[in-house]
């Protein structure tokens, strides 16, 4: 017979960690792709946005780590604050490097179109 929690909790850590080492991936690719763009506008909007698919990507991660220890049962209350004093701000500084980062690079371009 198959044990359903276990079954669950594999599905949980194999996406949560696939999309953790997409976003990371995808912040090391961006970064590397920066030095062929020279220094230009792309570059740095390139960078910026890469730097905030990396905090984004750590925040996944210890969102993983946070899913796996509820659904194994491991976890208390105070961990779970701590984990979510820890995740919270990797999100809201990803996501505001990524918009601050696109906005700029947009403005940048949109300024040499007139």
């Amino acid at each position: 017979m198959i044990d359903i929690q276990k079954l669950f909790t594999i599905f949980i850590e194999g996406s949560s960690f696939i999309s953790a080492l997409a976003s990371i991936s995808a912040g090391i690719i961006m970064a590397r792709l920066n030095k062929k763009f020279g220094t230009g506008i792309l570059a740095s909007g390139f960078k910026a946005i890469a730097i905030g698919i990396l905090f984004i990507g750590a925040g996944i991660l210890i969102d993983a780590v946070e899913s796996y220890m509820e659904v194994s049962g491991y976890i208390n209350p105070q961990l779970t604050i701590v984990l979510l004093l820890a995740k919270a701000p990797f999100f809201i500084i990803g996501t505001y490097i990524i918009v601050i980062g696109s906005k700029k690079t947009g403005d940048k371009l949109e300024s040499l179109t007139k």
